[in-house]
């Protein structure tokens, strides 16, 4: 049922810019949510394909179309906010979807403890035409919010805020080409914030593989234009200036992470050893922390292959990370294992085989490992069992 109210909980703002083959599914999935007290805004940000027509085809009173001269995505998204008067603000990109129970969730978690002024949930990675990866953004707020600086564990679309904590954070950085949404968390956080989650999926992320060569440079700008922000606050707290190095540090990991993806290796390189550099701790124990910050690095939808991608970093290396090549099939082997356990879970066994055996080669003793020997095994007999076809006859 649609409550007649004049003000709605919860608005939604859909910043909508040339992707009208999915608008039409993104506004279905907000229409279709448990929790029907909302507003629905969609700013069309200059687009030139269809999208005025496909948001005039939905005859909702609670969905209202906004048009402005392209500005950029962070300008739709506060011409929404400026236009939106709920209690509740959330966001969706206008080629993602909620999952049917998103608004419930979030809205219900805000409900239940004033005190909080953000609450987030899970985002299910899907690809273009919308069939999942296999990957998930499932990284509850941290308990200490300065740890944001490392990273950004949150989708935009999975979380949603308290009118008040917005306004005193301020509107998104229209100077920022990516990453305005971290900045944000990072303002409220630094604020005072609460944040909390649930641990359950409230929307689908559309993973465009097409857009990994030419959003490389324009991620990495924005990564340390933000930090750079951050940090020239003269109001930052001592225990968040504190960690200025080690927020370097992970921005030009994930610096080295994206030029090996394109192979740019001195530029990779570079930006390795400035990481280590900056947290001289990742190079430690022959670099057991900074393979194991690779490993969950490369663990991407980004990356097609990861054993191949880590194999090809270790090639790569900077000279001054010497201790970390001569681990190179210790690490790998690591790897290795863990991809086969995995795949294992997820009944592929012939997969899981081919990651073990290879872990084996690197490191022969991992064949001493009663897991390993069992899923090998497990992975032969079920192979052995498959009926043969016959052969015809010529």
């Amino acid at each position: 049922m649609i409550l007649s109210k004049s003000v709605p909980t919860i608005s939604v703002v859909i910043p909508a810019y040339n992707q009208s083959r999915y608008l039409a599914a993104a506004v279905q999935s907000v229409l279709d949510q448990t929790e029907q007290d909302f507003e629905i805004i969609i700013v069309d940000d200059g687009s030139t394909d269809q999208t005025r027509q496909v948001a005039a085809s939905f005859d909702d009173p609670r969905l209202r179309y906004i048009y402005q001269e392209n500005a950029g995505l962070s300008a739709a998204r506060n011409t929404g906010i400026r236009n939106s008067s709920g209690n509740y603000l959330t966001f969706l990109d206008s080629d993602d979807l909620f999952t049917p129970r998103k608004l419930e969730l979030l809205a219900g978690r805000l409900d239940d403890e004033p005190e909080l002024g953000f609450a987030a949930g899970k985002a299910i990675l899907i690809d273009q035409n919308g069939n999942p990866l296999g990957k998930t953004f499932d990284q509850p707020p941290p308990d200490d919010l300065s740890d944001l600086l490392d990273w950004n564990p949150f989708h935009v679309s999975s979380v949603m805020i308290r009118r008040e904590w917005q306004e005193q954070a301020g509107l998104f950085d229209e100077s920022l080409r990516a990453y305005e949404d971290w900045d944000m968390w990072l303002r409220l956080a630094r604020l005072g914030c609460r944040m909390d989650w649930v641990a359950e999926p409230v929307s689908y992320y559309r993973f465009h593989t097409g857009q990994m060569t030419r959003d490389r440079e324009r991620m990495t700008t924005a990564t340390f234009a933000v930090l750079s922000k951050t940090f020239a606050d003269p109001s930052l707290p001592q225990n968040w200036q504190a960690k200025k190095d080690l927020a370097y540090s992970s921005a030009y990991l994930r610096k080295a992470i994206q030029a090996y993806r394109a192979e740019e290796f001195p530029e990779a390189s570079a930006a390795l050893a400035r990481a280590v550099e900056l947290d001289p701790r990742l190079a430690a124990n022959q670099g057991q922390r900074l393979s194991d910050r690779l490993s969950a690095m490369a663990d991407s939808p980004k990356v097609t292959d990861k054993l191949e991608f880590l194999e090809m970093i270790y090639h790569h290396l900077p000279p001054e990370l010497s201790g970390l090549a001569q681990e190179r099939n210790t690490h790998l082997a690591k790897a290795a294992v863990e991809l086969g356990f995995a795949a294992f879970q997820q009944g592929e066994l012939s997969e899981a085989r081919t990651y073990l055996w290879k872990a084996i080669r690197c490191r022969p003793a991992w064949l001493a490992n009663s897991g390993v020997r069992s899923i090998l095994f497990k992975s032969f007999v079920r192979m052995e069992s498959k009926p043969t076809q016959p052969v015809p006859h010529q």
